[in-house]
């Protein structure tokens, strides 16, 4: 029978603060393991990783979009669509978050509340190409 490990409170402490870092603290504390020669646990890994992997994917995304939203701004009848596109989505709705912000606070309180339970949180396909990297 396989014997279940518990997460211990350090680990989960910087798995937290790691994702409301956009993946900064998780980062430093990887660089100390490193110079002490230790290894860290698989959940501190797992969380860094994917917190560091998240953070890089909203920029990447918002970048990508910003750049095809200012390209379809020059085209004459293009330029309306997109401006009501664009301010659709960054209107405040929720407590004066637009709709993509409050997409993004959600996400990121719900893995850090999670990784603070000393559970795994999943994002469905960044989680899942994490745990194939590692088992490989």
């Amino acid at each position: 029978m396989k014997k279940r490990t518990s997460v211990g409170l350090f680990d989960r402490i910087v798995s937290c603060l790691t994702y409301l870092s956009a993946g900064w603290v998780g980062m430093i504390v990887l660089v100390l393991y490193y110079f002490k020669k230790r290894k860290p646990s698989i959940f501190l890994q797992y969380n860094v990783f994917q917190s560091i992997f998240i953070s890089l994917l909203f920029f990447v995304i918002g970048m990508t979009l910003g750049l095809i939203f200012k390209m379809l701004s020059f085209i004459p009848f293009l330029d309306y669509l997109v401006a009501q596109v664009s301010f659709i989505f960054n209107v405040p709705v929720f407590f004066n978050y637009s709709i993509i912000q409050a997409f993004t606070t959600c996400l990121i309180l719900y893995m850090a509340i999670l990784s603070a339970m000393g559970k795994y949180p999943r994002v469905y396909w960044v989680s899942r190409r994490i745990i194939d990297r590692a088992v490989k």
